[in-house]
């Protein structure tokens, strides 16, 4: 080999090196930063999202013994007596989601299966199921109609279906 093919070798090795140095560097840094609490943006969303509850919804899912995971149903059952309809979810957050929408349930047939009742839902307590979060409480406020239907449903924070 002459001088000159081994000087152009050297120089070949020399950036190659110097440029998986830099690489390395690269990857260090970012290493350092996530350590110190700085999460690349990529990741974020993902730990946003494994963090925020689902819901167990088994609106469609008549005879079921388990219903699906959701985010943000448009209708969801709430227990065997009660459901809510068109929901317009304000807030889904890692401890509550609030919403409004029309409730109806067999506790009021003769009225509200035509007239459904506007109400706020909100599902709190997330708590992690089979490997989800998911919540675990719900409470309905109706919007005007307090005290006119006699509904378990209707009083105070109730247990919500987790599977």
């Amino acid at each position: 080999m002459n001088r000159t093919s081994t000087t152009s070798t050297f120089r070949r090795r020399a950036v190659l090196a110097a440029g998986l140095a830099g690489a390395a560097a690269l990857g260090l840094s970012a290493t350092a930063q996530a350590a110190n609490g700085a999460v690349p943006a990529a990741p974020t969303k993902a730990v946003r999202t494994a963090v925020t509850p689902y819901v167990i919804n088994h609106f469609g899912e008549e005879n079921a013994d388990t219903g699906r995971a959701e985010r943000r149903p448009r209708d969801l059952v709430l227990s065997e007596f009660t459901s809510i309809h068109q929901v317009d979810w304000k807030q889904w957050g890692a401890k509550e989601a609030v919403g409004t929408g029309q409730v109806t349930g067999t506790w009021c047939l003769d009225t509200c299966l035509t007239k459904p009742l506007k109400a706020t839902i909100s599902l709190s307590d997330p708590k992690v199921v089979n490997g989800k979060r998911v919540y675990s409480a719900f409470t309905l406020k109706l919007a005007g109609q307090q005290g006119t239907y006699d509904s378990e449903d209707l009083q105070g924070k109730r247990p919500l279906a987790t599977r």
